[in-house]
């Protein structure tokens, strides 16, 4: 037994070795260009950046520990938070793909049933959705009201962005609430498949799955505090990351970094529906675009969207290897203590 733990330990370090090398080294060029410029920032501009953009990451374990709450192996805010920072390290180890993947896991090893977990992360990921497409489109609002014409232009990337995460927030509604469209699925699927079929075990499954995550998709929309909370979070949040454009043009360019924050949530409401692993690569084309509008120096907008990348991607993926780490030795030792 202590011999497969022994070795079960040295796969999980050489698993993380692995993914952390794969993310520096797909990396590598965006991180030298990232010191670069973080050479020629102020300090005191750094710093601010630092901590904004960690404060993302606090609400978004505070929304964690919320989710959770209703559950008997609720997380705490501190569990919460390492929650949100390991994520943060899986998706860009992984470009993108075991974001949810790794937050279902961490709720695992805190005792939550799988199918829940699965819930409560979809629901999550819906009121982030809702909330980006928000933000999204009265942001542009503000932005075209405020005599910014020149977005005027791009007004059809703005239809089909709305359009895009429209479609998104309602199936994703649908699927974690509604309780006649699960029920007509599964029935499609069972008239579909014959009864002595070797499958018919994996749908009870998918329908007891499907069953755990409307119950925490339900309590989670009908409680009217936690979702209320919930959604100034999310608003909070992604508040902290909009901001960092106008900390960095604020004296040079001397524009309103009310109005970067604002440009900043159209930016990202139109890179997070379109098609690439994780956003990479839209963000900065949307960033490019739309902040063009306004400052008139390629250079300057290439070192913004490198130092917005270096402290929303790569800061969190350095501190997210902690609890990536150490999570599974944390959770033997509160087993062993329980024991």
């Amino acid at each position: 037994m202590e011999q497969k733990k022994t070795l079960g330990s040295i796969i999980k370090w050489i698993i993380i070795l692995a993914l952390l090398a794969f993310g520096f080294i797909s990396n590598r060029e965006f991180m030298h260009d990232a010191f670069l410029e973080i050479k020629n920032t102020p300090n005191v501009k750094l710093i601010l950046i630092f901590i904004v953009a960690n404060l993302y990451f606090m609400a978004e374990g505070t929304i964690i520990h919320l989710m959770t709450g209703e559950n008997e192996k609720a997380l705490t805010i501190f569990q919460g938070i390492s929650c949100s920072y390991m994520c943060a390290f899986y998706r860009l180890a992984t470009l993108g793909s075991g974001n949810g993947i790794a937050q279902v896991y961490y709720y695992k090893t805190k005792g939550i049933d799988v199918s829940k977990g699965t819930g409560m992360s979809i629901v999550q990921y819906t009121f982030q959705k809702i909330t980006i497409g928000i933000m999204g489109i009265l942001s542009f609002l503000i932005l075209i009201a405020f005599g910014n014409s020149n977005l005027l232009k791009y007004s059809w990337f703005m239809i089909a962005g709305v359009l895009v995460i429209s479609i998104i927030c309602i199936v994703l509604f649908l699927l974690t609430v509604s309780k006649k469209i699960s029920v007509f699925v599964i029935a499609l699927i069972r008239t579909i498949i014959k009864k002595e079929s070797r499958l018919t075990p994996k749908i009870d499954k998918l329908d007891h799955a499907v069953n755990s995550l409307q119950t925490e998709g339900r309590i989670i929309w009908h409680d009217k505090k936690v979702f209320l909370i919930v959604v100034l979070l999310d608003i909070l949040k992604f508040c902290c990351w909009y901001i960092i454009p106008g900390i960095l043009f604020v004296d040079t360019f001397d524009l309103n970094p009310l109005m970067c924050m604002a440009l900043m949530a159209v930016c990202n409401m139109l890179g997070c529906v379109m098609v690439a692993p994780s956003g990479i690569g839209t963000l900065d084309f949307v960033f490019a675009l739309f902040f063009g509008t306004i400052v008139k120096n390629g250079k300057a907008i290439a070192a913004a969207i490198i130092i917005y990348r270096f402290f929303t991607w790569a800061v969190p993926f350095m501190i997210g290897l902690i609890p990536a780490a150490f999570l599974n030795k944390t959770n033997k030792k509160e087993t062993d203590t329980t024991e």
